[in-house]
């Protein structure tokens, strides 16, 4: 065993030599960005200009009131004066600070001009009959341009600041021993009480009917407890469990994976897609992945890549098994491949080479989620789908979105280039780091040093001191609990998830501490589904040998039985079992037995005899917690 510089307990060859150093970035964006922000800063010159013009050309008081109100939000009350104009003007400011986050989290391309016109509008009608005041002539184009002159500095105090802390970073990273280690593919211990609970409230959602839908929260239906997010965290946090824990059982968790996939397909789950299309790409859009989505397509990709790895199953192979209905005459049919070549397409589709969530905001996470979705399909069928977008998505990742401190830009606009600064932090970037670990695991060793020492720290108690931004998504709830708790629950649970990943034991062992002692004992277990390099491990391996080809535990009755470990060696199988309602003679099934042969209970004695297709059946006495391992009896 051997300690790293930073305390991580690690065994195992390095997976990266050394923590490559943050790039020398000169400047503020890159190419692209750059193109992008040089028109948007051209049609706000030419927006100014017109507005401007019946001032230039001393027009009437409210022409100049609706020129003044299209510069500036409320420009035209302030120009017609008195209490009630800067009542409405002030009024005008908020509605439009509103109407810009509304464009951010739905998407709303049209909603910040509509605000500024309709304002301007108001100011014409309310000035009639008043000459306005003549200051305001000067002070609101004053006004216009003071602002976009202080948004100029300090960005670029900013830039400067970021550059500064990227030198800072480059000399602690040359002192730092990388985290992620090489280690075979192992199953985890059993379930802990915590955990199992977190796996029953999955379960009891995921078996019922896929057309029912009690326990699913529809509070939000746009951001962070969507039903798609709903969905995918059962679906993820299902398929982590059977490849760590339980790769030797199929039974009703392959029924709970795939209704969630039938759910996350249902139009219940994407029908907001066609207001988003319809108001931020202006098109009438009843297929959710044909364009942008990428927060329904990718992540839903992953969802069917993480079931098919850790199962060793491809229920979803067959033309028309993904088919999202609109109705009964229009509908969307594809199968896991073709699904996965409208993301191929969506990221041709712009020079970013990277596509959108909400419509025209395009988010770092969503598309290493994306890009992972290709991965796992590539690794298990063979298929060549990263080799068509994989050099453009790195180079982007690298000019584009790498930032001059280390960090990476969380979310985008892919029509006028500038970034939402508010979601990078915590939450927004830690998110990401288990995705990239499968191919780029020198960016997330240099990513995660950084975010340790910019926001998170194990003090002297053995717990996580952790920064978190006031707005944005370091305060957002999660999508896998009751929706209006713990807000800060999500940011530790990102915090865990890339600290589990990384193989980081002082991060988990603190963050574990003090998710326990925020919210209560077991619910650290139960947000805790991987391990060190599990996603890697999936991507890059698949299930091991004697996973893909041992005996298997196919049919178990829940909730009487609660099956919280199965793992093969390639011919024995191990299992604990619990009983979920009382002590109870539980019906167990088996597979991939080798036919004919015969095999015993070692607990009991039993010996049973194995079919010619490979299964066999027994009853098992299960009055609390067993163990019970099915052996060669010859």
């Amino acid at each position: 065993m051997t300690t790293a510089s930073d305390g991580s307990r690690n065994t195992g060859a390095r997976i990266v030599d050394a923590i490559p150093p943050v790039p020398d970035i000169s400047a503020m964006h890159g190419p692209i960005t750059r193109s992008i922000l040089s028109r948007f800063y051209l049609m706000q010159a030419a927006w100014f200009i017109v507005g401007m013009l019946p001032v230039v050309l001393g027009m009437n008081a409210q022409w100049k009131a609706f020129g003044l109100g299209i510069v500036l939000p409320g420009g035209g009350f302030f120009f017609a004066g008195g209490i009630a104009g800067i009542v409405f003007g002030l009024l005008s400011i908020a509605v439009f600070a509103v109407i810009m986050f509304i464009w951010w989290a739905r998407g709303v391309v049209l909603g910040p001009p509509a605000v500024l016109i309709g304002t301007a509008m108001l100011s014409a009608a309310w000035v009639d009959g008043s000459p306005g005041l003549a200051l305001m002539e000067y002070a609101v184009p004053l006004a216009f341009l003071a602002l976009h002159g202080g948004f100029a500095l300090h960005r670029r105090r900013k830039f400067s600041a970021a550059r500064e802390r990227g030198k800072e970073h480059n000399a602690a990273l040359a002192k730092i021993e990388p985290i992620l280690r090489e280690a075979p593919i192992e199953a985890s211990p059993e379930m802990p009480a915590g955990q199992i609970g977190e796996y029953r409230r999955m379960l009891d959602l995921a078996l019922q009917p896929v057309d029912e839908w009690k326990g699913f929260v529809f509070n939000d239906t746009w951001q962070d407890g969507a039903l798609r997010y709903q969905i995918c965290t059962m679906s993820w946090n299902l398929a982590f469990g059977q490849f760590t824990q339980l790769p030797a059982f199929h039974g009703y968790l392959n029924t709970a994976q795939e209704n969630l996939i039938r759910k996350h397909i249902d139009r219940k789950t994407w029908n907001y897609w066609y207001w988003e299309s319809l108001w931020g790409n202006l098109k009438v859009s009843k297929n959710p992945v044909d364009i942008d989505n990428i927060m329904l397509s990718g992540f839903l990709g992953v969802s069917l890549g993480l079931f098919e790895t850790s199962s060793g199953t491809s229920p979803f192979s067959e033309p028309g098994s993904l088919t999202f209905r609109w109705d009964e005459d229009t509908a969307a049919e594809y199968n896991h491949e073709t699904m996965l070549r409208e993301v191929v397409k969506n990221y041709k589709r712009y020079d970013y080479g990277w596509f959108p969530c909400e419509p025209r905001w395009i988010y770092s996470m969503c598309n290493l989620v994306g890009r992972t979705s290709l991965a796992l399909h590539d690794a298990r069928h063979g298929t060549h789908m990263i080799d068509e977008i994989g050099a453009r998505f790195d180079k982007t990742m690298r000019d584009e979105m790498l930032l001059p401190d280390g960090r990476i830009r969380v979310c985008t606009s892919s029509t006028f280039g500038f970034t939402v600064p508010s979601l990078s932090g915590l939450f927004g970037e830690t998110w990401g780091i288990r995705f990239m670990t499968p191919y780029a695991p020198e960016e997330a060793e240099r990513l995660w040093a950084i975010l340790k020492r910019d926001f998170i720290k194990v003090n002297d108690k053995g717990e996580l001191d952790f920064e978190l931004l006031p707005l944005g998504w370091d305060t957002r709830k999660p999508a896998n609990f009751s929706y209006d708790q713990w807000p800060e629950l999500n940011p530790l649970t990102m915090t865990l998830w890339a600290a589990q990943e990384m193989g980081d034991e002082p991060v988990i062992d603190a963050t574990r501490r003090t998710i326990n002692r925020m919210y209560g004992d077991g619910v650290a277990d139960a947000v805790s589904w991987t391990r060190a390099n599990t996603v890697r491990d999936m991507v890059r391996t698949g299930l091991p040998e004697k996973w893909r080809t041992g005996p298997l535990l196919t049919e178990a009755i829940y909730p009487d039985v609660v099956v919280t470990r199965a793992v093969s060696d390639g011919d024995r199988l191990d299992l604990v079992l619990v009983p979920g309602e009382g002590p109870v003679e539980a019906r167990l099934g088996l597979g991939r037995l080798r036919p004919g042969r015969s095999y015993r209970v070692v607990q009991t004695g039993e010996t049973l005899a194995a079919d010619m297709d490979g299964t066999a059946r027994f009853t098992f006495h299960l009055p609390e917690r067993r163990e019970v391992s099915i052996i060669p009896a010859d």
